[in-house]
């Protein structure tokens, strides 16, 4: 050996030695909780206490570093759906309920990852998202927004799926919004009155799996929680409520990461609750919690278990051993030729076929004369509106990614004001007509931004964000903002056609003469429709608005050889669904929709989605009343009577009530058998077979049906898995139940509790879709 090399290691190892006894929180063979406990133990009041606040800037929301100890500043960013910055510089994925439609958990993790690198490349280290609440009201505004639907098994899984992925990118995730966020009407005020049991057995879960995935801190809502109130009895908020947070999130559930207020939503110095920090700033958690902790009010031992809190995720993610580089920043372009496919991947694989009479899709080699009909085919909405919303670098239109699939050339660009720069210099458009907002760095960008939503006709910016406005209402004088009008009706294409003859033509719907004349000469009609929704409000109903009578008027023609394709955030009704061949919807399908929907209405996609919501045949068909939502009140109060009957399983304690598509449905271009159930201990098997003509992939659901005693819903998800087979193909599906499968929360122990007995076993392809039944004993 070399002498001089084995003396220069064993000085390094000296010097690495000493640099650990002087900072014991950097020895990597620590656990992450024992590091933060040991930095925490170095920090002095002034240093434990400026974690507990916003300060610096340049994110969405901020705390500042500390270089004596080598702390990052923590850099917050929205969203949930992807990294909310200047436009065109992230990618737009499909919202979370639509990820989470495909019912694959790895895909879902996937995403998580991809996610985390954006935002990790961007220089953020901590995502605010995902969003994981489950859809009690199908009004909801951000329904979109959450990766659970309906369903608190299904979205314990794909929580702690999307957080997996996001933190092994060395970015913390922080998933909101606890808890009970079921609305956004009158969300700042409103009292959510809830009882234990429910809580624990339908809106934790979600947060609960994602604390099983090593989760670092999670964001609390601005809504009131009442735990079991009266009717009449008005909550304390959520980001001050000792029950939600400190009792049961912290100490039942065993959340050892922070709890971090939604932007505006603390109302008090509430550490002793369980809040461990305010967001953006530090009205409350600033001097005031100072003044506390001096006064002895609020003891140390309670500053260092929100510190350790606060810190142990940069430890877990490896944020304090492998800073994220300066040179991440918020301007740079995180986009990507993998993640567009994946965008598109992802889209394609979620997209569900309601829908498929006499097999008109997928599109058979014979059509020659293909009519798209909607604005929504050409200028799309692909998204919905507010924090979590993504400003893409592009969105492929249906109508161009179909006729780029032909090999016809793209249509040109829809006009817009944005080139010749018609701006008001000192107007604003001050009104909130179906308004939305985003960060922009010039008024181009942000009319560019504006003639990307279709819902979007008038802007006004304003100091660095983008108010997109549905019209130019409310003119008045404001010397800062530069306000305009983009006009985004496409020019209609003239019909093209490909060298082998198969025609592409497009009419915008508007002209119910021109649509019946045009749909008699095509041999399939692609009619596409949309809606939308946004943070702030909940959506006034689940129609489509004037595009059903479009769609009816053509079904009334043309309806046999009519495909409907919905892009929607959540519920929408389909009052035209008997009268046309087909119906698909994409949910809420970003970016890349226009070749992700190409892909399955051809068939090089085979469609495996299966709905998270509900698709009823009317609005409020589960009959809420005033009291459940929005709120007696004022909306001041909303009751959650229904106690454990949310989404399906509502249905499925009303069965003379049927709903258009049920959750869990989806069709697919083959066909799949169920066979030969067997049901060994907890262990229940059978056999699935694709019995169709093409490779394809099924998402059998194993539902629990609980003994009369544990007055539970009569159907409850416990187990799903999806299985791709090619045609002809079969294999073992396996669902291994444990305690929890048979467990109810029993409110006077304030523990899960297995109910003996026999239990129902309800294997299908949807939840009212049962292809084997049995029974299992805990």
């Amino acid at each position: 050996g070399h002498p001089q090399s084995k003396m220069m290691i064993t000085t390094m190892v000296a010097m690495l030695g000493a640099a650990t006894a002087m900072k014991p929180w950097m020895n990597t063979a620590d656990d992450p909780i024992t590091r933060a406990k040991a930095l925490v133990a170095m920090m002095n009041t002034s240093e434990k206490l400026a974690l507990f606040h916003g300060s610096c800037s340049g994110y969405t929301g901020n705390v500042c570093g500390n270089d004596r100890l080598g702390i990052p500043q923590f850099k917050y960013n929205d969203g949930p759906q992807g990294f909310r910055g200047a436009a065109g510089t992230s990618t737009s994925w499909p919202a979370a309920l639509t990820v989470s439609t495909a019912w694959n958990v790895s895909l879902s993790n996937e995403w998580g990852i991809a996610m985390g690198k954006e935002f990790y490349d961007k220089g953020a280290n901590v995502q605010l998202g995902p969003g994981a609440c489950v859809a009690r009201v199908p009004k909801n505004g951000r329904n979109f927004e959450y990766v659970s639907g309906e369903d608190p098994f299904f979205g314990y899984h794909m929580t702690a799926a999307v957080v997996s992925g996001i933190q092994s990118q060395g970015v913390i995730a922080n998933v909101k919004h606890f808890v009970n966020n079921n609305q956004e009407t009158n969300r700042g005020a409103v009292s959510e009155n809830v009882d234990e049991r429910t809580e624990f057995e339908i809106y934790y879960p979600p947060f609960e799996g994602a604390v099983k995935a090593g989760l670092g801190s999670i964001m609390c809502s601005y809504n009131k929680i009442c735990y079991d109130c009266d009717a009449t009895t008005v909550g304390n908020w959520s980001c001050e409520n000792s029950h939600t947070l400190q009792t049961d999130f912290k100490e039942r559930i065993g959340f050892a990461g922070f709890v971090m207020s939604d932007w505006g939503a603390t109302h008090s110095a509430s550490i002793m609750q369980g809040l461990d920090q305010e967001m953006p700033g530090g009205k409350y958690m600033g001097a005031p919690l100072a003044a506390m902790v001096a006064s002895g009010e609020v003891p140390m031992s309670k500053v260092d278990d929100s510190a350790v809190r606060i810190l142990w995720p940069f430890f877990e993610v490896g944020l304090m051993d492998n800073p994220n580089p300066a040179t991440n920043s918020n301007s740079n372009n995180v986009t990507s030729v993998a993640h567009n496919e994946l965008a598109r991947r992802i889209s394609a694989e979620s997209t569900v076929l309601l829908q498929n009479n006499n097999s008109l899709l997928p599109i058979s080699a014979s059509v020659k004369n293909i009519l798209l009909v909607g604005t929504e085919a050409a200028a799309p909405i692909v998204h919905g509106g507010g924090s979590g919303q993504v400003y893409p670098d592009y969105v492929v239109s249906p109508l161009n990614g179909i006729r780029d699939y032909l090999g016809i050339s793209p249509t040109p660009a829809p006009p817009n004001n944005c080139s010749d720069g018609h701006y008001e210099v000192g107007i604003d458009y001050y009104n909130t007509d179906d308004q939305t907002s985003g960060p922009a760095t010039s008024v181009a960008e942000c009319c560019t931004m504006c003639a990307a939503r279709s819902d979007c006709n008038a802007f006004s910016f304003n100091s660095g964000t983008c108010w997109m406005k549905k019209d130019a209402k409310g003119r008045k004088t404001n010397p800062g903002v530069t306000s305009g009008i983009c006009h985004t009706t496409p020019s209609p294409p003239a019909p093209a056609c490909n060298a082998n003859k198969v025609c592409v033509n497009y009419v915008d719907g508007t002209d119910a003469a021109a649509v019946a004349t045009a749909s008699k000469a095509a041999d399939i009609v692609l009619v596409f429709v949309a809606t939308t929704s946004h943070e702030g409000s909940d959506r006034s109903d689940l129609t489509l608005g004037s595009q059903d009578a479009m769609v009816a008027s053509l079904a009334a023609v043309a309806g046999s050889k009519t495909a409907v394709v919905v892009v929607t955030p959540g519920a929408v009704l389909t009052p035209w669904r008997e009268q046309v061949a087909a119906v698909l919807t994409p949910m809420m399908p970003g970016q890349e929709y226009g070749n992700a929907i190409t892909d399955v209405l051809f068939g090089k996609v085979n469609p495996s989605g299966k709905l998270l919501v509900t698709f009823p045949k009317v609005d409020n068909e589960m009959q809420m009343t005033q009291a459940q939502w929005p709120g007696i009140n004022n909306s001041l109060i909303a009751v959650y009577s229904e106690k454990l009957n949310v989404g399906y399983r509502w249905y499925a304690s009303n069965p003379s009530v049927k709903p258009a598509f049920p959750f869990g449905h989806g069709l697919s271009f083959t066909t799949f058998a169920y066979s030969a159930l067997k049901v060994s201990g907890r262990s229940i098997s059978f056999t699935v077979e694709n019995s169709g003509g093409v490779a394809g992939a099924e998402v059998p659901q194993a539902y629990i049906e609980f003994p009369a005693s544990a007055e539970e819903p009569p159907k409850q998800l416990k187990g799903f898995s999806k299985v791709m087979l090619a045609a002809g193909e079969s294999t073992t599906v396996t669902f291994e139940l444990d305690d929890r499968s048979f467990s109810i929360w029993d409110v006077s122990t304030h523990a899960w509790t297995v109910v003996p007995g026999s239990f129902g076993v309800h294997i299908g392809s949807s939840s009212d879709d049962i292809r084997l039944t049995g029974s299992v004993s805990p």
